[in-house]
């Protein structure tokens, strides 16, 4: 991305100055829609879990403004993101009393996935250059999280040992010694995101004949963002696996993992392909024949 800036930095600076340097042309102005989808992770480095993408995407409006070979836009859009965090098989250890009033340990161990559900509303401000069809760009883009959720399935199993006896008991379904599965979601809460974006393509229309003033861009390129800032934020810390009491043994709530971790860097990426159509011009632009936008000429 770097080498490809710079080549395209170096051929525009060079064509400025063949102009007389500065924004000469036509001011060129579009509305346009756009839509992504692609590999989409929360990264995180936490111990005893590894986080694994899902698909995401993004659907949005905004304007661009062309001049010369230099265009900016802004614009907003909707996220959808989705990303898991597999947790490492973990036990807990309760002490307590069985129902007959003896010393006992109770032993849990939990098999457990998070899939985090987070959407964003963003605002994207990109930066770059075109020439001939082609184009790319860099920015920053703003995002707030809508709603974040975690969804946490999985199993735990329950066993206890005598301590007067010394003796574990396991696999007694009629003793409630056995696997329980859970099933819940719960809300987080995260910071106000910013990311560096990017995106390099080619505009599709950019060959098609055409005699109208107005220009139609449809522009597919390669798109991708990455967190700069720790999305984590200050969620009231709790325990993997909390039991209310010996009697109610077998109704343990596990929580997600994520709320078990304090000052762990959580940052967003993405990475995939965009569609972007877009329709304007130019207040001076002239019907004549020509190839895709006249904004290119």
């Amino acid at each position: 991305m770097l080498l490809l800036f710079s080549t395209v930095g170096t051929i525009e600076a060079q064509a400025w100055r063949n102009r007389g340097g500065g924004l000469t042309g036509d001011n060129y102005h579009f509305g346009y829609v756009s839509g992504s989808v692609g590999y989409s992770m929360l990264q995180m480095n936490a111990a005893g879990a590894v986080s694994k993408g899902n698909v995401g995407g993004s659907v949005g409006l905004g304007y661009e403004f062309r001049n010369s070979g230099f265009w900016t836009s802004i614009g907003a859009q909707l996220g959808f993101h989705r990303s898991s965090l597999l947790v490492d098989t973990y036990t807990r250890h309760f002490p307590g009393h069985d129902t007959q009033g003896k010393a006992t340990t109770f032993h849990y161990r939990v098999d457990q996935v998070d899939v985090q559900e987070w959407n964003f509303i963003d605002v994207p401000i990109l930066f770059g250059y075109y020439v001939h069809g082609f184009y790319l760009g860099a920015g920053p883009k703003l995002s707030y999280a809508i709603n974040p959720k975690s969804h946490i399935t999985g199993s735990y199993n329950l066993s206890a040992t005598n301590q007067d006896y010394n003796v574990t008991f396991e696999n007694m379904p009629d003793r409630g010694y056995t696997d329980y599965a859970f099933d819940s979601k719960h809300n987080n809460r995260l910071n106000i995101g910013v990311s560096l974006i990017g995106e390099i393509g080619y505009d599709l229309l950019s060959s098609v004949p055409t005699r109208s003033a107005v220009c139609h861009v449809l522009k597919l390129g390669f798109y991708f963002e990455y967190g700069l800032n720790n999305l984590a934020g200050k969620w009231e810390t709790k325990p993997e696996l909390i039991v209310p009491d010996a009697a109610n043994a077998t109704k343990a709530t596990v929580y997600p993992f994520i709320n078990t971790l304090q000052d762990t860097r959580i940052v967003p990426f993405f990475a995939g392909a965009k569609l972007t159509y877009m329709i304007g011009g130019s207040r001076t632009a002239r019907p004549g024949l020509h190839q895709g936008c006249m904004c290119y000429q």
